[in-house]
């Protein structure tokens, strides 16, 4: 029963409260959501109304660049919506089924291991619900930092369970499969790193460690490694490095990197510390098991990960990191359900570290307005395609989020995480947002000014205030002396032309 309405809870009544409208506000529940969603808006936008070329030619952060951002997990919502179903249906719809793709592999995942339904609940409960006092949104296994605005998350770790699974098979399996077998599941492990880099690379990282220590304990229990792990290794790097060149260049040229010292920089913590801190009681807990009962398997997947998220930087974004290392939260549940000594201190257990993240479940932020995504619909219509839009440094702004306009440049986080924050047409926009007046772009622009100034009172203090990065608006002293093209939705929209003209 705890298992359906871990389900429940989930399926059917967090994702219609995650995002809903009151009083004309789409209301995003959660810092992570808030942040990491108007991303996801803007990649279904680009599918609603672009080619499929234009997915990958043009990118929705800065002008000219090709889209980098691994995005196709958000193509159903950009096709629900192209059909004409109301943006927050179109985007909710594949949340909820990729979550019943994510049940549905870790349930079979854990039965296969022989746990039982009550004991999934407790394993699922404590992975995706566990957190730490200290955590503030850092922390690797609370759903509504993780899974919850990383859509494509869930699809790829319910196929890094399908990797985990098959490489078990290849250690455990006393049979030799025929030749159609091994071409299939060669097929099948291409196919999914084929997955994993259109929707969420990091997950190969936990893939290839999971592959890795598998095939070494294969090989040392029976002399040899199955020639279509062997062969799926050099296709799959074939098809990642592929990637890097062609679209993840910006966003990994010099990376990974040795820096041992990061978490001390960026969370001022350190590196011995940082997974205990972190982590806190579970991966703890999860590691002493581990050990005890000797479960060397899971304990090398454990400690091998955790010295690659220590030791390198694997992406321009530190944070990044984490999202390598899920797989390690999942084992150390796993291992306190298997062998907590007691079903009801064990139930005691997971309710004392749900309740450091209850907080988070009651935090609301606004993500837009039905103006703005009717200034946006209306700009879409009516903009030529020629026209580039110049709008201020915020990360919910509806031009992008709702259109296919091209922006100059967007957030500076983004474009700072996505490698693109020294382009030219970045550094233009600054310039532009300063001197709008004396800036000239061969292209037409579309200056799109809100009102009321980048940011509201709350975004720059307290827990935003590093999260809005450059904090720049238009001077709009300048602006009062360019004729107005039109106003609505807090938003004052004036036409530049461009050196080539209209």
């Amino acid at each position: 029963m705890l298992l359906y309405c871990i389900i429940f809870l989930l399926v059917v009544v967090y994702w219609p409260a995650s995002m809903f409208w009151d009083q004309d506000i789409l209301w995003a529940r959660g810092i992570s959501n808030y942040i990491d969603w108007p991303v996801h808006f803007a990649q279904a936008s680009k599918v609603r109304y672009q080619t499929i070329v234009e997915w990958y030619t043009h990118n929705p952060f800065v002008y000219g660049a090709r889209n980098n951002y691994p995005f196709w997990a958000d193509v159903p919502s950009g096709l629900l919506l192209r059909l004409g179903l109301p943006f927050k249906t179109a985007f909710l719809i594949p949340s909820v089924l990729f979550t019943v793709l994510f049940f549905y592999c870790s349930y079979k995942f854990l039965k296969k291991r022989s746990f039982s339904n009550n004991s999934i609940a407790a394993v699922l409960f404590l992975f995706l619900f566990a957190s730490m006092p200290t955590g503030e949104g850092t922390q690797p296994q609370l759903w509504l930092n993780t899974f919850s605005p990383n859509r494509s998350l869930l699809i790829t770790f319910s196929l890094l369970l399908v990797v985990y699974d098959t490489f078990s098979d290849f250690l455990t399996s006393p049979n030799v499969p025929n030749l159609r077998t091994r071409v299939m599941t060669w097929l099948k492990l291409t196919f999914i790193t084929l997955i994993m880099c259109m929707t969420h690379p990091h997950t190969l990282l936990s893939t290839a460690v999971v592959a890795t220590v598998f095939s070494i304990v294969t090989f040392y229990k029976k002399r040899k490694i199955p020639v279509e792990a062997v062969l799926w290794a050099f296709t799959s790097l074939a098809i990642i490095l592929t990637f890097k060149h062609y679209l993840w260049s910006e966003a990994t040229t010099g990376y990974p990197i040795f820096r041992p010292n990061w978490t001390q920089e960026r969370f001022a913590i350190s590196p011995w510390m940082f997974w205990p801190t972190y982590g806190g009681v579970v991966y703890l807990l999860g590691m002493y098991f581990g050990i005890v009962k000797k479960r060397y398997l899971e304990l090398a997947i454990i400690l091998i990960l955790t010295a690659l998220h220590l030791l390198f930087q694997w992406q321009i974004n530190e944070y990044d990191n984490i999202k390598n290392t899920l797989i390690m939260m999942f084992l150390c549940s796993a291992l306190i359900v298997e062998f907590f000594p007691s079903k009801r201190w064990l139930a005691v257990f997971c309710v004392i570290c749900v309740l450091p993240s209850l907080k988070e479940w009651t935090e609301i932020y606004p993500l837009t307005t039905r103006e703005e995504m009717a200034m946006a619909d209306k700009l879409q219509v009516e903009t030529p395609k020629n026209y580039v839009a110049i709008i201020d440094s915020r990360h919910n702004h509806p031009v992008p989020m709702f259109t296919s306009i091209p922006v100059m440049a967007w957030w500076d986080f983004y474009s700072w995480t996505l490698g693109l924050r020294n382009n030219r047409e970045t550094i233009f926009r600054m310039q532009m947002l300063r001197r709008p007046l004396e800036m000239t772009f061969v292209k037409p622009l579309l200056v799109i000014s809100r009102d009321d100034g980048s940011y509201s009172d709350y975004e720059t203090s307290g827990r935003f205030k590093d999260l809005t990065g450059v904090y720049l608006q238009f001077d709009k002293s300048a602006l009062k002396d360019v004729p107005v093209f039109d106003k609505g939705a807090g938003y004052t929209i004036y036409r530049k032309f461009g050196i080539e003209g209209q």
